[in-house]
């Protein structure tokens, strides 16, 4: 080993499993997955490009139409586990505020290993960082300076590592990684039913694919995005790990001093406009749009006006925290907002009432003692010294409090704390002095919430925010909330509003009937009924949403994930036995989470959306569509690109199939939770009709049902029934 760096002897080394000649440079290191044969890797250099299988290190002609996930090389910025990694010389800066001594020569790649931050550096040395604990984990150590990093699953579906370098050898290394590095011993008795902080169930593509989605900068993005599946299928946690990784910085805003009282009368005499957005340089550059993630629960709201105060509510914590940090900023922006609601010349009394100092009343009680033994000559010529004295006191305390005192402790405290209410709505909870001169109250109380958060809302807008609403259990509600709650999103999809977008956690069974339930008037009109819905609520929903994404179905495998995590890993006295060919992993969703970055997925998924004879598949099938509507095409593409990202798909025809699967996903929603389960079923019965008509009846298929299943079985018909059908199995 010509390693110039002293390696810790701590932690385990990395078992070195085979060399690779390719005799020049290495550029850059890729890998093509293959379910069959297992996967491929591509060793590229500076004028050739050779591909070896991944187990045994063999080299193979080129392959055509195979496409390749590129490794890692360079030093950009990497993000797992919500914590991102940057290189600094030879050390790691995290965004937790920790230094990761990492090494003593300048890291030339840095990647992700898993749950793994994988760093090499010029002395060809290969360690592996836990970025929350910050212990280096494993190590390695090639003979020259490594430009190149890989990861890909061995044959016993554990991590494997791949370094190249100018030496023009590549090295496969074995860092003897569990299958799942959520292990641990058994720290609790019995589980609870708590949004998970994990993803056991290989969902990260779906949320990575989530948050490209709801990007704040793309305006043509879809706006109403529903999670889909049944009660304890992960729609909770799904939520909250997009939350998590949309997350950002507050913007830095200076701290203001105290409000003062002298402020806020000069404020209820003439009240601000609005907020002024904030102070940018000059550049040439625009400015990013940052997310603002709200998260709200219906459920805990039954009335209308329940559920837009707990709108107002959420979205007001939500902004405090983003554009108003400190305390005085947030009183100074309330007070200014609600001035403009208010009675200001009888609030301006009231204060001033108020500040007034009681020392003035003594030395008024004083004047009038004093002017009484005047009158009785009396010998109190001190008392005329100690009225003066008292009311220069008094004048001057008045003074200060109306310079230097604090506003809010002399008014109402909801002028300071959020929109106020009129009191025709509030009750008994609104101070008395807070009055309403100019009769908002006819307006109507949702008038008055809705205006609050639009006028919110474009105050977020101009600190270059973009609110993304997150609403869950929607299939918990009422019939009469769950309508109340698309009516309020309805409102917030108006011109008037500033760009909001949606992501609803629900059961489409559920919330479907839900709203059948609400708009009993419409249960017959089929004029408004999709033809391939079998009510109204169905067809809401089509109209509403724009990317319907489908949870996929808990299997075995998940399961054991599960186990693993809560348990630990079964202990066994004998080694695992070899894998046979059959037990070879496969390219399942979730399989490269934490393996690629943005760029590289869209640089698979952008050739695969260009090629030609993809595009003439979409091009048939959305033809074929019953309805001619952009609407309906829009669904079917954002559904099609949605899970072409889930994926990863390097494969044309792979890519052809995936358009019929999100046919199904589009134009059947209604149906999906009967079909699960029975796809292969019914590939196995789209030629035989006796079989056909046994098997949707198994399923659960009605006679009104009918024109839904035949249509479903042409679709089936016009494309290979079997690839479909297990690519369906797999994702929904």
């Amino acid at each position: 080993m010509s390693s110039a760096e002293p390696l810790d002897p701590m932690p385990m080394r990395m078992r070195l499993e085979r060399v690779v000649e390719f005799g020049e440079p290495i550029t850059q290191l890729g890998v093509t997955p293959d379910p069959l044969e297992g996967p491929w890797i591509v060793i590229i250099g500076a004028s050739t490009t050779v591909i070896v299988h991944a187990y045994t290190g063999e080299g193979v002609g080129v392959r055509g139409g195979m496409a390749h996930r590129p490794g890692f090389t360079g030093t950009s910025p990497v993000t797992l586990r919500g914590i991102t990694a940057e290189a600094v010389g030879g050390d790691v800066a995290l965004s937790t505020g920790n230094l990761l001594r990492a090494h003593e020569t300048d890291i030339t790649a840095m990647g992700v290993c898993g749950a793994l931050l994988m760093t090499a550096s010029e002395a060809g040395n290969i360690k592996l960082w836990d970025v929350r604990s910050g212990l280096q984990v494993r190590v390695a150590a090639q003979q020259s300076p490594i430009t190149a990093l890989l990861t890909y699953r061995g044959p016993d579906g554990r991590p494997r590592i791949a370094s190249g370098g100018d030496e023009g050898r590549m090295y496969v290394w074995d860092p003897s990684l569990p299958h799942v590095p959520q292990i641990g011993p058994v720290s609790t008795r019995g589980f609870n039913d708590r949004v998970a902080q994990e993803d056991l169930l290989d969902r990260g593509t779906l949320v990575e694919a989530l948050r490209d989605v709801l990007r704040p900068d793309d305006d043509d993005g879809p706006t109403v995005i529903t999670v889909e599946g049944a009660w304890g299928s992960g729609k909770s946690t799904l939520l909250e790990l997009v939350k998590n990784r949309l997350h950002t910085q507050p913007t830095t805003v200076g701290r203001r001093l105290r409000f003062t009282v002298s402020q806020a009368d000069w404020m209820l005499y003439r009240p601000p406009a609005g907020m002024p957005p904030p102070k940018q340089r000059p550049t040439k550059i625009k400015p990013m749009i940052k997310p603002l993630v709200v998260s709200f629960n219906p459920w805990r709201h039954q009335s209308s006006e329940q559920v837009w105060a707990g709108l107002a509510k959420a979205v007001t914590e939500a902004a405090e925290s983003a554009i108003l940090p400190h305390q005085n900023n947030r009183e100074r922006y309330w007070f200014a907002r609600n001035a403009r609601r208010v009675d200001r010349r009888h609030l301006q009394r009231q204060l001033w009432k108020r500040i007034f100092s009681p020392l003035l009343s003594f030395a008024g009680l004083g004047f009038g003692l004093s002017l009484l033994g005047g009158l009785t000559k009396l010998n109190v010529g001190w008392a005329w010294w100690a009225t003066a004295g008292l009311a220069v006191a008094g004048v001057l305390h008045t003074g200060l409090r109306y310079l230097f005192g604090k506003a809010s402790a002399f008014l109402p405290g909801e002028l300071f704390a959020g929109p106020v209410a009129s009191n025709a709505f509030s009750g008994t909870t609104t101070d008395p002095l807070i009055r309403d001169p100019y009769y908002n109250a006819r307006s109507g109380y949702l008038y008055l919430v809705q205006h609050d958060i639009r006028e919110l809302l474009k105050d977020l807008e101009a600190h270059r925010y973009r609110v993304i609403l997150l609403i869950d259990d929607l299939d918990r509600c009422t019939p009469r909330t769950t309508a109340q709650v698309f009516e309020a999103i309805n409102v917030f999809l108006s011109d008037d509003f500033p760009a909001t977008r949606f992501v609803l956690g629900l059961d489409t069974t559920v919330v479907a009937a839900h709203v059948d339930n609400a708009y009993k008037e419409l249960a017959d009109a089929k004029i408004v009924t999709h033809p391939d819905d079998p009510s109204p609520g169905w067809t809401f929903l089509r109209k509403l949403v724009q990317l319907p994404v489908r949870l996929p179905r808990t299997t075995e495998d998940n399961v054991d994930r599960i186990l693993l995590a809560q348990l630990g890993p079964v202990h066994r006295d004998d080694p695992d036995p070899a894998p046979t060919q059959s037990d070879l992993p496969r390219l399942e969703p979730g399989e490269l989470d934490g393996l690629l970055n943005k760029l590289d997925v869209e640089n698979v998924v952008v050739v695969i959306e260009q090629h030609p004879e993809v595009r003439e598949h979409l091009r048939r099938r959305l033809r074929a569509q019953p309805e001619q509507s952009v609407r309906e095409e829009k669904r079917l593409l954002n559904v099609w690109q949605f899970y072409l990202r889930v994926l990863i798909s390097m494969d044309v025809e792979q890519a052809g199939h995936l358009v019929a699967v999100a046919e199904i996903a589009v134009r059947w929603p209604a149906y999906l939770h009967r079909l699960r389960g029975g796809w292969l079923d019914l590939a196995d019965a789209v030629d035989d009709d006796v079989r056909w008509g046994a098997t949707i009846a198994k399923l659960g298929f009605a006679h009104s049902d009918r024109k839904a299943a035949a249509n479903l079985r042409e679709l089936l018909r016009d494309c290979d029934a079997q690839a479909v059908a297990g690519l369906a199995n797999r994702l929904f």
